[in-house]
């Protein structure tokens, strides 16, 4: 079962700064997941469309330039990564699950893997809940390993899964039953479970056969490995 850092170690550190990340990698994530999105032409490692949550700052993201947000803190001093810098600290050490924020980031998304080595590349998934930001990527870049996270239908999202040759399909840990395990696994798609933070739920997982979890605390999933 793939270990799977959710915004990389955030029961422990500040969510999706490079601290976080590293603390992931330390505790032995096999995989990292970051929320991007695109602002002023930036690809941004951040959850919210607003500062308030998780920075010192207040307010919607695209009201600030990329210099102003780059100063803000983020938490225990730390400061809102681009992907670029994500990509270097992930390279050779975890896989990296990018989850796309904002269907305009998928151009920008695109051209910044493409400068990646085949290697690299290869430990890069990019997921969403937004479709039409799947299927510009896979317009762009056919190559690209992508992950749908499915919708309260799951039917529809193992179609929408088929039509953009996914890898993978993510399910919530309230949604996620035998049957859209044995479903997806039937269609060749890996299932992945998000957020698996307490013991039970993951021997749940575990017993269900899903192939990883997302978690805030990836020392508690290499247990069940």
């Amino acid at each position: 079962m793939l270990c799977i850092g959710h915004r990389g170690a955030m029961g422990y550190e500040p969510e999706n700064t490079l601290r976080s990340i590293r603390k992931a990698i330390e505790l032995g994530a096999d995989w990292v997941e970051i929320d991007v999105y695109l602002v002023n032409d930036q690809l941004l490692v951040i959850h919210d469309d607003t500062l308030d949550r998780t920075t010192n700052g207040t307010g919607d993201l695209e009201d600030y330039s990329f210099e102003e947000i780059r100063v803000l803190d983020a938490g225990k001093g730390e400061r809102i990564p681009t992907l670029q810098e994500v990509l270097d600290l992930t390279k050779r050490q975890v896989g990296l699950n990018i989850e796309l924020k904002s269907v305009g980031a998928a151009n920008a998304v695109v051209t910044l893997l493409a400068k990646l080595s085949k290697g690299h590349r290869e430990k890069v998934l990019i997921s969403s809940f937004m479709m039409d930001a799947l299927k510009e990527l896979v317009k762009l870049d056919s190559t690209l390993k992508i992950g749908v996270l499915a919708s309260g239908n799951e039917q529809r999202s193992l179609k929408y899964a088929a039509e953009l040759n996914a890898i993978s399909i993510h399910f919530s840990r309230e949604q996620v039953s035998r049957m859209c395990v044995d479903d997806a696994h039937l269609a060749g798609l890996l299932v992945y479970v998000y957020t698996v933070n307490e013991y039970t739920d993951l021997q749940r997982m575990r017993d269900l056969g899903v192939d990883g979890v997302y978690s805030n605390f990836p020392d508690r999933v290499r247990h069940y490995q």
